[in-house]
């Protein structure tokens, strides 16, 4: 009986080690952490927001390539019906530490469509880059740029425009990118381009070249409203910078320069810029815009 006995724990020892040895072996690795951009104090720091909108499509993986050489992030406004067969491409932007955001499942003029319309190309866009990237989006930029009060409503994320359209679909240039893109933006600008154009991501390396001449940071358009609530539906063309510090009196007693408070120009010297065909954007000491704008050019 001892024997048995002990032939019955020998037996009961072993098929537990099996079980543990097997359990050992299912177990997944645990998932790779996803790297965040480094932080930047954007209140502080020259930064600026590169935007990408119309893909992922053929020329992505190449501009990717790019900002990772010059250690610089980025937004991509993809179409949901572009996402289907460039989950790789989705899963690297977010590993790199870009923004994935909507730009519409297919492109249309937001403002011709019903207010269910509007809801389901956000939601099947939502749905489906999150699918890819592991990452739901939570901001949307309209197709054209073409939004009204009722469709902000519809949409219920905030939407992003821009401060400078580099009209890439339109010239296809890379010297007129390049132009554009090096000598247009100011501090907390957000920059349109698009990724389903050649030309566009062949003037990426010099334009940020030139922008890192003129000490810009590269970042997300989350990163450069840091501090900021962006409220669903409301519209935002840059992100707003605090007032430049009044000079010190004169001696006579005159102020110097322009009235404290009052500043005379934009974020360095020129006017803040709006969407093609839209009016001027206001001032960067001024709160984001949340006024509906003209509609832009025809591919944004």
């Amino acid at each position: 009986m001892l024997a048995a006995f002990a032939c019955e724990d020998t037996n009961g020892r072993e098929r537990q080690t099996a079980r543990q040895r097997a359990a050992v072996k299912t177990i997944s690795p645990s998932p790779t952490p996803t790297p965040t951009a480094p932080p930047v104090d954007c209140m502080k720091a020259k930064c600026v927001a590169l935007t990408f909108d119309d893909g992922p499509g053929e020329h992505t993986a190449r501009l990717l390539d790019d900002l990772k050489a010059a250690g610089g992030r980025a937004t991509f406004f993809m179409l949901g019906q572009n996402v289907a067969g460039n989950e790789a491409l989705l899963k690297r932007m977010v590993q790199e530490g870009h923004e994935v955001a909507n730009h519409s499942w297919s492109h249309p003029e937001m403002t011709e469509l019903s207010s269910s319309a509007v809801r389901a190309e956000v939601q099947r866009t939502n749905d489906a880059i999150q699918a890819a990237s592991g990452v739901r989006p939570t901001m949307f930029r309209p197709p054209y740029g073409a939004t009204d009060a009722r469709v902000g409503r519809a949409v219920a994320m905030p939407q992003i425009l821009w401060s400078v359209d580099s009209l890439d679909w339109q010239h296809r240039s890379v010297s007129t990118n390049i132009r554009i893109g090096t000598s247009e933006p100011e501090s907390g600008g957000i920059v349109l381009f698009h990724d389903i154009h050649p030309a566009s991501v062949d003037a990426i390396p010099q334009v940020l070249s030139g922008l890192k001449r003129r000490g810009f940071t590269f970042v997300t358009v989350s990163q450069i409203f840091q501090g900021q609530t962006l409220k669903p539906g409301h519209q935002y063309l840059q992100a707003e910078r605090p007032l430049p510090k009044p000079k010190p009196a004169s001696p006579s007693g005159t102020p110097s320069g322009s009235p404290s408070g009052t500043p005379s120009s934009g974020p360095s010297g020129g006017p803040g810029r709006a969407p093609s065909g839209g009016p001027p954007s206001p001032s960067p000491s001024w709160t984001p815009s949340a006024t509906p704008l003209a509609p832009s050019a025809p591919a944004s």
